[in-house]
């Protein structure tokens, strides 16, 4: 051991200057320093020190584990070269940085002595920097050139906090990413919990990652047995333009909002790091239905809902210098007859700002494959939730749940439905089968509390109970009646919704102005003469009471979520034996659920009147032409 000490002893004086002259007092950065000085101490007096720590504080680690860390000790000062005093002052003369910089990984039970040992040969190091004759002259300098650079820096704040463009754009951004954390930080649950239960969950709590159709798995050296599975972060880090595919409720949206979310905090983890950089412009399609032209760059902000303008050229700034993360979130909301303006929209952005990232999300039939592929997009899929997401997701729900309880009696009733709702999904195929994302589950979730248990079977029953729930049953057990000065019945309410839905399905709509849907509702009012309100209450009731409409931004209405628009319309179209036009429609991807929940609304001679008329269809269409054929009604309805 002696002999491996010397040698560390050697190699860390040989690495110190030794142009030594006079003596001088050193800066006092260890206790004991070696004497004399400033001459190099001897490798036989530095040996001392460090094998006296040896006996004091590691005399029971094994003998080849001393000497393992000794030796690594040395190797790290013996491949930093000569420790020349202008390498020691570029690290502040601080021990701790230059131990930072000749570390080398030492894992094991050794590791705590050989940090030991390199902090003390560093410190030892330093001191005989500042006992050399040169010392107080230099220093003087390298303070001096300190001085001159903090004067810099100060002159330059003082010129941000004046008119320069940088730092206003600065100062914005940071306001800007504060605003987007702020309201992208939580989850809306649009109307799928109950009144005791909180209406929107922490983003951070509700968000679950899903798994997304990733590269082939031959190009990832496993056996070609089709696509491999991959997390949705994986899939967003191998590129930076992504087009999200996924069916409705699969979690596209709340993805969206949680790249926005981590994006405006800079809390991305290790696999999307080099997304903390970016600023995040959400754009939802649905909002541009009625508008004349899709927004550019200047109009983002403003078309997003932000209360406040940026500096001129901000937006493009970003997006040139490849800092832009623009989410667009909704081709299928867009109506068919826009989506070549859609296409061309993002073309022209990709184009004009292709440094940019771009992501992409729509449901799988509402875009040919290879869309976008010209333009260095990237397709996946995501993929149903299994098992395991699911037990996730009905956690995440009820610790949501649990933190809205004040009662502990409370919290442990949720503690039972949480039980029970896992063990129901997990033997009940009909479960099973529907809870394959994120909207599906908070349903289950939601029904499962308000029902203490006592969960619907079948899709159709499964709707019919949410709207039972969300019309009728969460006001009625908290006596909530007449708030907006009108009581309507569920009837009442679903034949209005219906009328609404069924109105916006046909005109290939999301949303509709606000005053034109009053408009409407007044006229569909002139047919219901028992109920007693006037237009803008019941208007006023069916927004704000009913928990299936939603005022996305001030003049326009539209439905929570697409699900309720589709079975509500799916049941008008049924009520109007409309079969010719769910027929004439059953090739367009917006009426893909439409024509399945009519199959499930209708009676037994309607139904099979209904899949004589698609199939009829199918036989005659010409090939190569969209056929009913893809909106399969084997599905559960």
């Amino acid at each position: 051991m002696e002999v491996v000490i010397t040698r560390l002893a050697s190699t860390v004086v040989s690495t110190v200057a030794k142009s030594f002259l006079a003596p001088r007092p050193g800066a006092g950065l260890v206790t004991r320093p070696l004497r004399p000085l400033p001459k190099p101490a001897s490798p036989d007096r530095l040996a001392g020190v460090l094998g006296r720590r040896l006996k004091e504080a590691h005399a029971s680690l094994p003998e080849h584990e001393r000497t393992a860390a000794v030796d690594a000790v040395r190797d790290s000062f013996a491949a930093a070269g000569p420790l020349v005093p202008d390498r020691l002052f570029a690290l502040d003369l601080a021990p701790d940085r230059l131990a930072n910089e000749l570390r080398h990984p030492h894992p094991g039970p050794g590791e705590a002595l050989y940090e030991e040992l390199l902090a003390l040969c560093c410190a030892h190091v330093m001191e005989q920097l500042t006992a050399h004759p040169s010392f107080p002259a230099r220093a003087a300098v390298e303070q001096t050139r300190a001085a001159d650079s903090a004067r810099k820096l100060i002159d330059d704040v003082r010129d941000r906090v004046g008119p320069r463009p940088e730092a206003a754009a600065l100062s914005f951004e940071e306001k800007y990413a504060r605003y987007v954390a702020q309201a992208h930080g939580r989850l809306e649950l649009f109307g799928l919990t109950l009144g005791r239960s909180a209406s929107e969950w922490p983003l951070d709590t509700a968000y679950i990652s899903l798994a997304v159709t990733g590269e082939p798995r031959q190009a990832m050296g496993l056996p070609d047995t089709g696509a491999a599975t991959v997390s949705v972060e994986r899939a967003l880090a191998g590129t930076d333009r992504l087009l999200l595919r996924g069916a409705a409720g699969s979690g596209k949206s709340t993805l969206i909002q949680w790249l926005a979310l981590n994006s405006a905090r800079r809390t991305f983890g290790p696999e999307l790091a080099d997304w903390n950089r970016c600023v995040p412009f959400l754009l939802r399609l649905r909002a541009f239905t009625t508008a004349e032209s899709l927004p550019m760059p200047e109009d983002f902000l403003r078309s997003a809902g932000v209360p406040f303008a940026p500096p001129p050229g901000w937006t493009e700034s970003l997006l040139s210098e490849g800092r832009a993360l623009v989410l667009v979130d909704g081709v299928d909301e867009v109506p068919l007859r826009l989506r070549a303006r859609t296409e061309a929209w993002l073309k022209s952005l990709v184009t004009g700002f292709p440094r940019a990232r771009y992501v992409v999300t729509t449901r799988p039939s509402a875009v040919p494959e290879g869309w976008l592929a010209g333009r260095g997009f990237v397709a996946h899929s995501l993929l149903p939730m299994e098992r395991q997401d699911v037990r996730a997701f009905v956690a995440h729900w009820h610790d949501s749940a649990r933190l809205a309880c004040a009662v502990p009696e409370e919290r442990e009733c949720l503690d039972a439905y949480e039980a029970s709702l896992l063990t129901a999904v997990a033997s009940r195929r009909d479960l099973g089968r529907l809870a394959t994302n994120p909207l599906m589950c908070a349903l289950l979730c939601a029904l499962n509390r308000d029902r203490r248990m006592q969960l619907p079977r079948a899709r159709k029953e499964l709707y019919d109970a949410a709207l039972d729930m969300l019309l009728v049953r969460r006001d009625t057990e908290r006596e909530i009646t007449g708030v907006e000065g009108v009581t309507l019945t569920r009837d009442e309410q679903t034949a209005l919704l219906q009328r609404l839905a069924y109105w916006l399905i046909r005109n290939g709509l999301a949303e509709a102005d606000r005053d034109e849907a009053a408009g409407m509702l007044a006229d569909w009012l002139g047919a219901m003469p028992q109920v007693n309100g006037d237009p803008e209450q019941v208007f006023a009731h069916l927004l704000i009471r009913s928990g299936l409409l939603r005022e996305p931004v001030p003049g326009s209405v539209g439905f929570v979520h697409r699900t309720f628009q589709d079975y509500l319309g799916a049941k008008a179209a049924v009520e109007d034996r409309d079969f010719g036009v769910l027929v004439r429609n059953a090739h367009d991807d917006t009426w893909d659920d439409v024509v399945r929940m009519a199959v499930g609304h209708a009676r037994v001679d309607e139904r099979a009147r209904l899949l004589r008329q698609l199939l009829r269809r199918a036989d005659h269409a010409p090939r190569g032409c969209p056929r009913p054929g893809r909106t399969s009604t084997r599905r559960s309805t």
